[in-house]
């Protein structure tokens, strides 16, 4: 009988990165927990056989193996020559897949078969089932804690004040499908005249000039708080469905952009809509924005307004396209927290004592709680108000990502979902809070205004303010209590 197991983890940096540490084989014993000598035994430029010994559920165990890199794949194969105890064969497998230029996903996968005879190998194992189980326990166990310490390692070169340079050439990728006709989404792309009240940053569009098949916009948008503008010609290829754009006049910070707008029909009523975006930074960026000195960190300024906005625009247009409504608001908060990730991740993760730290809670009525799907019900003091809303959320520890909706959602919102998203990084730990709300009609009268735009602000400043009381709870909670303990924090207040 074959075994099969399969693990894997989103990594923040791009694919080549995650590649050069798992074909590495010599750093393992300083990255990975498990792990404790790695001798090569033999190498070329396209394999190596090598001696490993790792702790296996507590026993430790050797073995040699041999792999061959396939570069062009960002894989490495594995072949167990001389297997560890319990097992008579096995093979693995190591794929790193891109999801965009600056992402990845690292995927681990183990093939393998048991001895015929396991009595006397491993002590209290003396059956083939329970070799099963103490191999599928120790993979799994091992497998998530490498997936991490290689995610750890390879987040926290890549933002190491030792780090290389980024280049000024920057690139990002968004896409999302949409539950509607190609030709309608293709309509919304190309129009620019519901942007102001479409896109929450978008304050202003102006047509410069226009042909048939091409626009100069003049776009001024807000950027962390201030506005700026600037001139983007568009050319419409209306056959095929693309946008091409070129900022004349670029933004703050970037020596130029441009990028396409692709809506992809899938069939009659679903399409996919993908934006690209490329730009180059300013080779001096000093004395144009307080607190931004070097291209490194006006890269990290422009990549997460871009990266925000696009999000954004991406819910807007199929909220718009899907439903009809211009009703719709997302904002994205990042934080950061002096924190180990999985720590952090564990506080807005647990349920159990949310109450009694979060500020803003007044009552808490878990229904469901599996330690990855969890119901809730909350009441959350709102200025002189207790509002209610019932929350469903999924927990995934392993890349350290919570995702919700919200069935029955506070007053002023019809719909809202978003997700939690936790980084390791230099120092600490970078939380991302992403919210997308539709208003309801009690937004009007809770905020004293018919204007849509302005209740948008004010949703999205309600959402944000939540965000970072449970934020703020989280790291006092994690400061006071150095050694772990029960934890307690809204994740989606």
């Amino acid at each position: 009988m074959r075994y099969q197991a399969s693990h894997s983890v989103t990594c923040d940096v791009s694919p080549a990165q995650v590649y050069a540490l798992i074909s590495d084989s010599r750093r393992w014993p300083e990255l990975l927990e498990p792990c404790e000598a790695v001798t090569v035994l033999s190498s070329d430029a396209s394999s190596e056989h090598i001696e490993l010994s790792a702790q296996v559920n507590g026993e430790r165990m050797t073995w040699q193996s041999k792999r061959r890199f396939r570069p062009e794949v960002f894989g490495v194969e594995t072949t167990v020559v001389q297997p560890m105890k319990l097992v008579a064969a096995m093979t693995t497998s190591w794929r790193v897949v891109a999801l965009n230029a600056l992402q990845s996903v690292l995927v681990l996968e183990h093939d393998y078969d048991l001895c015929d005879d396991v009595t006397g190998q491993v002590e209290g194992v003396s059956t083939r089932s329970e070799a099963a189980v103490f191999i599928e326990t120790a993979i799994d166990r091992n497998s998530t804690v490498e997936l991490g310490n290689i995610k750890a390692a390879v987040e926290r070169a890549a933002l190491s004040p030792a780090a290389v340079e980024p280049s000024r050439n920057q690139h990002l990728r968004h896409s999302i499908v949409c539950d509607a006709p190609a030709d309608l989404v293709y309509g919304l792309v190309r129009s620019t005249d519901s942007w102001p009240t479409l896109f929450d940053a978008c304050v202003g569009v102006r047509v410069l000039e226009a042909t048939p098949d091409s626009e100069l916009v003049r776009v001024e948008a807000l950027q962390d708080g201030r506005t700026v503008s600037w001139d983007t010609r568009r050319t419409y290829h209306d056959t095929i469905r693309r946008v091409d754009y070129q900022l004349l006049v670029p933004m703050p910070l970037v020596e130029s952009m441009s990028g396409q707008w692709r809506v992809l029909q899938l069939d009659s009523r679903r399409c996919l809509l993908t934006v690209d975006r490329t730009w180059r930074m300013l080779p001096d960026v000093t004395r144009i924005r307080p607190g931004i000195h070097t291209v490194t960190e006006a890269s990290a300024f422009v990549r997460a307004f871009v990266d925000g906005n696009a999000g954004a625009e991406m819910i807007a247009i199929r909220a718009l396209a899907e439903s009809g409504t211009e009703a719709l608001t997302s904002t994205t908060s990042r934080y950061f927290l002096p924190h180990p990730a999985d720590r952090v991740y564990g506080v807005l993760a647990d349920v159990a004592g949310w109450r009694k730290i979060l500020p803003h809670c007044e009552s808490l009525d878990v229904r469901y709680d599996d330690g990855t799907h969890q119901e809730f019900t909350m009441d959350v003091q709102a200025g002189d108000d207790v509002e209610t809303f019932r929350s469903v959320r999924f927990c995934d520890a392993q890349t350290l990502t919570i995702t919700y909706f919200q069935p029955e959602p506070p007053p002023a919102m019809t719909r809202h979902t978003g997700s939690w998203e936790v980084r390791a990084v230099e120092g600490g730990s970078e939380v991302v809070s992403r919210h997308t709300a539709v208003l309801g009609p009690a937004a009007a009268r809770a905020f004293g205004t018919n204007d849509v735009r302005r209740l948008k602000g004010r949703v999205r400043e309600q959402l944000e303010r939540n965000s970072g009381l449970t934020v703020d709870a989280c790291d006092t909670w994690l400061r006071t209590n150095p050694d772990g303990g029960t934890s307690g924090t809204s994740a989606d207040a």
